[in-house]
C-alpha cells in the first residue's frame, strides 16, 4: 500500500511532467534551429529522439540517425555512439533485430574505447534484453551482471536500478520467483527515491506479472491497473501496450476469457500505432490461445497463422543465424585484438629484456644486497603491525567490556530506583492503609487502587529488563509493543513496518537488535526533538536490515562517535559482537535523520543482552 500511495501523492507531478515533456520538445526543437555548433546539434538530435522514444519510433529513430551521421562527420565519438545506441533501442522495438545488434555492437566498441563504463552499461543493459528476447537467458544474465557491475562502479543509482529490474526478469524466466521479486523491490525502492515514474511503472508490471503467476490475481490486477493509469497520464504509449497485454493475460489465466480478449485487442491497436511489430506477434499468439480455449478452431488458427508470419517477418531462422554469427564475430574479434596487444606487449618487453640484460648482470648483487635489507625490513614492519594490532584489539575489547559493564551497573542503579521510588512508597502507602483494625470501604478501594498501581509498575519494570513478547512472540512484536508503550502519552509517534521479519532469528541477536533499537530511538526522543519516528524491518536471503528515521534536528556524526556517553558505546558492542554493521545518514541543520542497520545470519554468534 506504500508504493500504491506515493503513486496517488504524485499523480498531480504526472500531469506537470506530461506537460514538461511536451514543452522540453518544443524548446529543443526551437533550440536546434538556432544552434550553431555542430557539436550542440548532434547533441540536441540525440535528446530529441530520447524525448520521441515512448511515443513515436520512426520520428525517434530518424533524430538519432541524423545525430549519430553528425557526430561520426565531425569527430564526436561521444555524441555518436549515443546515437548509434538510440537508433538500435528503436530498430529494436520496430523488428529489426539483426541492425539494432549491429549498432549497439558499434556504439559498445566507441564506449570500451572511450572507457566510458556509464556507455559500456546501458549498452550492454540493451544487449541483455535483445538476448533476453531471443530467448538465451543465460547469456543474457551475463550482460546484465557486467551492465550492474559497470554501473556500480560509476555510482549511477538510475542505471543500477533499471538493470536490476532486467536481473529480476532473467531470474523469473529461470523460475527463481523469490530471487526475481527481491530484485522487482530493491530496484523499486531506488526509483521511489528518485521519482522516476517512468522507471517505476516497469517495476510495477514485473511485479504484476509475477503475482499473476502465482495466483494471487487480486494484488496482480492492482498494480496493472495503476501502472496503465500513469502510463496513459505519461504518454508512454510503449508501456501502455505492454501493460494492457499483461492484464488480458492475468484474465485469461483467471478464465476470463473474453476480458481478456478484449485487453489483448486494445493492446493491438496501440501496437499498430507506434509500429511495435515484436509485441504485436505476441498479441496474435495470446489472442489465438483465447479461441483455442473456445473451441472456436477457425479464428484460433487465423490469429495463429499470423503470429507465425509475423515471426518469420522479424525473426526468420536466417535472421537468428546472423545474429549469433554477429554476435560471435564481435567477441572474436575483441579476443583477436585482446591477443593481438598482449603479442605486442610481449615483444616489448623481450626487446628491453634483452636491451637491459647486461645491466642486470652488473647489478644483480646490489639487488640481492637490496632485497635482503627489504626482507629484514618488512618483517621488522610486520612484527611492528602485528604489535600494533594487537594493542588495539585489546584496548577495543577492554572498551567493549567496560561499556557492557557501565551498561549493566547502571540498569542495576535504574532497577534499584523503580523498586525504591515506585513500590518502596506503595507498599508504604498501603501499610499505612491498612494498619487500622477495621479498615472502612473507601480504605480497603484504596489499598485495592494501590495493589493496581503497583502490579503496573512491576509490568512496567519487567517490561524494560526484557520484554518477555521479545522471546515469546519475536523482534516484530517487542517493537510494536514499545512503540504501543511510547506512543500512549502522546508526544511522539512511532511507526513499525515489517516484510518478511524470519522467525528464526536466534534469542542473542534479537534481544541485542532490540536493545540497539532501543537505544537509538531513546536518543532521539531526549535530542533531536522529533515528533515521528519510524522503524522498518526487511528480511533479505543473508541478513536482516532495520531503517530508523526520524524528523527531528540533525546532528554532526563526529560528535556521537567521539562523544563519552555510553549509549553510542551500547551500540558499537553489541553490533560489534554479532558482525552486524551501521550508517548514519545527518546532518547539523538540517530535518531528519535516516539510520540502516544490518545484521548478517550468523551460525552462531555470541551477543549480551
Amino acid at each position: 500500500m506504500r508504493l500504491f500511495a506515493l503513486i496517488i501523492a504524485l499523480g498531480f507531478v504526472n500531469h506537470l511532467n506530461c506537460y514538461a515533456q511536451k514543452m522540453r520538445t518544443d524548446s529543443l526543437q526551437a533550440l536546434l534551429l538556432t544552434e550553431k555548433d555542430s557539436s550542440g546539434i548532434a547533441s540536441l538530435l540525440n535528446e530529441l529522439s530520447l524525448a520521441h522514444r515512448n511515443s513515436d519510433y520512426a520520428k525517434s529513430l530518424e533524430f538519432a540517425t541524423r545525430g549519430y551521421e553528425l557526430a561520426k562527420r565531425i569527430g564526436d565519438k561521444g555524441e555518436e555512439a549515443k546515437g548509434l545506441l538510440f537508433s538500435g533501442v528503436e530498430l529494436y522495438y520496430m523488428g529489426n533485430y539483426t541492425k539494432a545488434l549491429n549498432v549497439f555492437l558499434q556504439s559498445l566498441r566507441i564506449y570500451e574505447d572511450r572507457n566510458d563504463k556509464k556507455g559500456m552499461a546501458s549498452v550492454l543493459n540493451e544487449i541483455g534484453t535483445f538476448n533476453k528476447k531471443q530467448g538465451d537467458a543465460e547469456l543474457a544474465l551475463k550482460n546484465f551482471q557486467k551492465a550492474y557491475s559497470l554501473s556500480a562502479e560509476v555510482q549511477d543509482s538510475v542505471l543500477m536500478a533499471n538493470v536490476m529490474n532486467n536481473l529480476g526478469v532473467v531470474y523469473e524466466l529461470r523460475n527463481e520467483d523469490d530471487k526475481a521479486m527481491d530484485y522487482y523491490l530493491r530496484s523499486a525502492r531506488i526509483k521511489e527515491k528518485l521519482h522516476d515514474l517512468y522507471g517505476l511503472c516497469y517495476n510495477y508490471d514485473n511485479i504484476g506479472i509475477s503475482l499473476s503467476k502465482r495466483g494471487r490475481y487480486k494484488e496482480a490486477n492492482e498494480y496493472f491497473v495503476k501502472v496503465i493509469s500513469i502510463r496513459r497520464e505519461l504518454g508512454d504509449k510503449t508501456g501502455l501496450a505492454v501493460s494492457i497485454n499483461n492484464l488480458g493475460e492475468m484474465y485469461m489465466a483467471t478464465g476470463d476469457l473474453l476480458r481478456g480478449r478484449q485487453k489483448l485487442f486494445e493492446a493491438l491497436a496501440i501496437s499498430f500505432e507506434i509500429n511495435y511489430a515484436d509485441l504485436r506477434r505476441h498479441i496474435y499468439s495470446m489472442i489465438s490461445e483465447t479461441y483455442q480455449k473456445e473451441n472456436d478452431y477457425k479464428k484460433a488458427y487465423e490469429f495463429y497463422v499470423k503470429s507465425t508470419n509475423l515471426k518469420d517477418t522479424i525473426f526468420s531462422e536466417a535472421q537468428s543465424k546472423q545474429i549469433l554469427d554477429l554476435q560471435s564475430r564481435y567477441e572474436t574479434e575483441k579476443k583477436e585484438n585482446e591477443i593481438r596487444l598482449l603479442k605486442q606487449e610481449n615483444d616489448l618487453k623481450d626487446f628491453r629484456l634483452n636491451q637491459n640484460r647486461l645491466y642486470i648482470i652488473g647489478l644483480g648483487l646490489a639487488v640481492a644486497l637490496l632485497l635482503f635489507v627489504g626482507y629484514l625490513w618488512r618483517n621488522r614492519m610486520k612484527l611492528k603491525q602485528q604489535t600494533e594490532l594487537e594493542s588495539t584489539r585489546a584496548s577495543l575489547s577492554e572498551s567493549q567490556l567496560e561499556a557492557v559493564i557501565t551498561s549493566q551497573e547502571r540498569e542495576r542503579k535504574r532497577f534499584a530506583a523503580d523498586l525504591h521510588d515506585g513500590l518502596g512508597q506503595m507498599i508504604s502507602a498501603l501499610r499505612l492503609s491498612l494498619s487500622k483494625e477495621n479498615p472502612e470501604k473507601n480504605i480497603v478501594d484504596h489499598a485495592l487502587g494501590l495493589l493496581n498501581d503497583m502490579n503496573v509498575e512491576i509490568r512496567n519494570i519487567a517490561f524494560n529488563l526484557m520484554p518477555q513478547v521479545l522471546m515469546k512472540a519475536g523482534l516484530e512484536e517487542a517493537l510494536h509493543e514499545f512503540a504501543t508503550r511510547v506512543n500512549r502519552f502522546g508526544v511522539i509517534q512511532i511507526e513499525i513496518n515489517a516484510f518478511d521479519v524470519s522467525d528464526e532469528i536466534p534469542a542473542d541477536q534479537k534481544i541485542a537488535l532490540y536493545r540497539v533499537c532501543q537505544e537509538w530511538v531513546n536518543n532521539a526522543m531526549k535530542y533531536s526533538g522529533c515528533r515521528n519516528i519510524s522503524i522498518e524491518l526487511i528480511q533479505h536471503p543473508d541478513e536482516l536490515v532495520i531503517i530508523i528515521e526520524d524528523d527531528g534536528q540533525g546532528f554532526d556524526q563526529n560528535s556521537l562517535v567521539m562523544g563519552q556517553g555510553n549509549g553510542w558505546k551500547n551500540i558499537s558492542s553489541r553490533l560489534g559482537m554479532m558482525k552486524g554493521s551501521i550508517e548514519i545518514n545527518s546532518r547539523p541543520g538540517h530535518i531528519g535523520t535516516t539510520v540502516v542497520i544490518s545484521s548478517p545470519r550468523p551460525n552462531s554468534i555470541v551477543l549480551v543482552g
